[in-house]
This record gives structure tokens, C-alpha cells and sequence, in this order.
């Protein structure tokens, strides 16, 4: 229909790009926004990109993480400098997301110094980017500008200030975090932040509290939340609680091969190996095969 149509609007193109990204087509959408931008209305100066065109075409640079992505985002980026005075909080958070995706930290807080206006959206990128690229302190640092600017923190910043900790196991604080939210936010933890502390008992070694922790969740943990606890496990080298999260794990995604994986190294580590050898049996028996890995060698 849209390859029919005989004009096309800013709307059009947006609903385009945007439902490949949202399908995963996210190369598809990188180039339906470069043929936009050669279309006879938006050269004559008719038609031009929205907000809402460069969040959703920056959102697939994003998910592709890759040069291809980081050339065409930065490419997205400098349209965006000419065509505009200045970010709006949306575009500004977009870029600011997609920097942080890269790993270009430079890039992202350029972004966020040039935003005359910052919401939570804002900070939340700043905060998620720095958390995720081992600037785990400067993350902190941005909650607590946050609180100066007036801000109120919402889900995703809990979410991005929990990983945080995780990652610097910072246990003590990453557990005041998480008992704050509701605390003194009214802010009910959801799925993510009880994984995000099982993530961070987990890599302080704390395996019988982050299976505690489990027990006590108001809700059944997803295979997320069971897949942090039996990652630790296998680095800590608990073959006993690894077996009983494995199981259960396998009894929630039974189809998944990376959870056999897991476990069969877990058993494997412990020179377990008829345990190792039933598990390859019983993916053999389900048809369940294990994803091939890829060297730079290959």
C-alpha cells in the first residue's frame, strides 16, 4: 500500500519506518528514512521529518548496534543539527539513548549539555547509558542531579540506577534503592528490579540471600530474574542451588537451549559429568539444538 501510494506525508513515512523497527526490520527502516529524505517533497523543502520520525528510525540505529547503525546515526544526527534550532526533549532523548547503545559517552553527554530543557526522560538515558558502559559512578552522580533539577525518578530510572549497583556491587545502596521506591516514591518495583537486585546479590556472591530474595517476590519470578540467579550460580560455583534454579528455570523455558547451556557448565565445572551427559541427552531428545559460536577466527 505505502509503495502505491502517490504522495506521501511526514505521517505515512513515519508509520512505515516505525512499524518495520517495531518488527525488527531495522535495516528496513534505516533506508525507507534515507529514501525519505531523497523524496522530491523534502528536497523542494514540502515535507520534512518530525520528532517523531527521528525517535523511530533512531530507536532501529539503536537496536542494530553495529558501524552501519553508528555511521547512520550520526548521519541522522547531523540532518537534525541542520533542520532544527535546537533538541526537543524527544529527539534530544533519542540521540542521547542511541549514543549510549554505542558505547559513544563523548557523544551522548554533548547531546544532553546542549538540551536546553531536561525532563526524566532525559536523565534516564544519561543514567541507563553510564550504567551499561562501566561508568557506574557517574550514573549515581546523575541520579543525584535528578534530585536537584526537581525531578521526580520513575521506573526506568530505578531500573537503570539498580543495574548500577549491580555492576559496582554496591550492595548496601542498591538495596536502599530498591526499598526507597516505594518508600519514598510510591513507586511499586516491578519484574526488572527484582532482577536487577537478584543481578546484584549475584555478583557479590551472596547466593543464598539473592535465592531468598526470590522467595520472598510478591509475584513468580520470569525467566529473567531465574537466569541472573543461575548465571551467578555458575560463576560462584554452587552446583547445589545451580541444580535446583536449573531445574526450575527449565521448567519455565523448556525450549530454551542457553538454559541447558548454563547448566551443563555448571555440572561441567564440578566435573559432574554424568549430569552434563543427561542434559545433552534430554536437548537431544527435545530437538533442541545448541546455537553454533563464532570466533573472530572463523
Amino acid at each position: 500500500m505505502f509503495v502505491r501510494m502517490p504522495k506521501r506525508d511526514v505521517y505515512s513515512w513515519t508509520s512505515v519506518i516505525n512499524g518495520c523497527g517495531r518488527n525488527g526490520c531495522f535495516r528496513e527502516a534505516i533506508s525507507l528514512f534515507t529514501e525519505m529524505l531523497v523524496d522530491e517533497d523534502v528536497i523542494c523543502g514540502f515535507l520534512r521529518p518530525n520528532e517523531a520520525t527521528f525517535v523511530s528510525v533512531l530507536s532501529s540505529c539503536a537496536n542494530l548496534d553495529d558501524k552501519f547503525a553508528l555511521y547512520n546515526g550520526k548521519q541522522i544526527h547531523g540532518y537534525m543539527v541542520r533542520s532544527q534550532k535546537e533538541l526537543s526533549t524527544f529527539t534530544g532523548t533519542a540521540l542521547i539513548a542511541f549514543y549510549g547503545k554505542m558505547g559513544c559517552l563523548s557523544y551522548a553527554f554533548n547531546v544532553f549539555n546542549t538540551m536546553a530543557v531536561k525532563r526524566v526522560c532525559t536523565l534516564n538515558a544519561m543514567i541507563c547509558s553510564l550504567a551499561s558502559n562501566g561508568r557506574e559512578s557517574q550514573a549515581l552522580d546523575m541520579f543525584e542531579m535528578m534530585k536537584t533539577l526537581a525531578l521526580s525518578p520513575n521506573e526506568v530510572t530505578f531500573v537503570g540506577v539498580l543495574s548500577a549497583c549491580a555492576r559496582k556491587k554496591l550492595v548496601d545502596l542498591g538495596l536502599e534503592f530498591f526499598q526507597s521506591m516505594s518508600r519514598d516514591f510510591a513507586i511499586m518495583p516491578r519484574m526488572e528490579h527484582y532482577g536487577c537486585i537478584v543481578d546484584l546479590l549475584g555478583r557479590a556472591g551472596l547466593l543464598k540471600e539473592a535465592y531468598e530474595f526470590v522467595a520472598s517476590m510478591p509475584f513468580e519470578a520470569d525467566a529473567s530474574v531465574l537466569g541472573a540467579l543461575l548465571g551467578a550460580c555458575r560463576v560462584h560455583g554452587d552446583v547445589d542451588l545451580g541444580n535446583e534454579v536449573g531445574r526450575r528455570l527449565l521448567e519455565v523455558q523448556p525450549d530454551h537451549c542457553g538454559r541447558y547451556v548454563l547448566l551443563s557448565s555448571i555440572y561441567a565445572g564440578a566435573e559432574i559429568w554424568d549430569h552434563a551427559a543427561a542434559l545433552r541427552k534430554a536437548m537431544a531428545h527435545a530437538g533442541i539444538q545448541k546455537v553454533p559460536a563464532f570466533s573472530i577466527a572463523d
